[in-house]
């Protein structure tokens, strides 16, 4: 099984890549799954993007996903929502959310 490590970095990685991917853990886990996962996705009678029931089982627990964007965001201030609304629901301070935009801002 991956360690939760493994999941940081990767989704440090889809965070950064994909900005609405920090607001919403449905779409941080589809696009996890699209870039490490491709091999179990495939397309339905209609031509969408699906995981099949059968290929459940190979996909790792979402919440490993969801923690890893946890710490991340709450535990190492970093690549906070950027939304105020998903900000105010994940209690995370103003000052902390500041901070994070001008780090941001200096590494680009």
């Amino acid at each position: 099984m991956t360690e939760l490590k493994t999941y940081k970095q990767k989704v440090r990685q889809i965070m950064i890549d994909h900005e609405p991917a920090r607001n919403n853990d449905g779409t941080l886990i589809a696009h996890y799954i699209s870039k490490h996962l491709a091999q179990y996705i495939t397309k339905d009678s209609d031509g969408n993007l699906a995981v099949p029931l059968k290929n459940f089982q190979h996909l790792p627990p979402f919440e490993n996903i969801r923690r890893a964007r946890a710490i991340i965001q709450n535990d190492n201030n970093e690549l906070l929502p950027t939304k105020a609304s998903k900000r105010k629901a994940r209690k995370i301070k103003e000052e902390n959310w500041r901070n994070c935009e001008v780090r941001e801002a200096k590494a680009v």
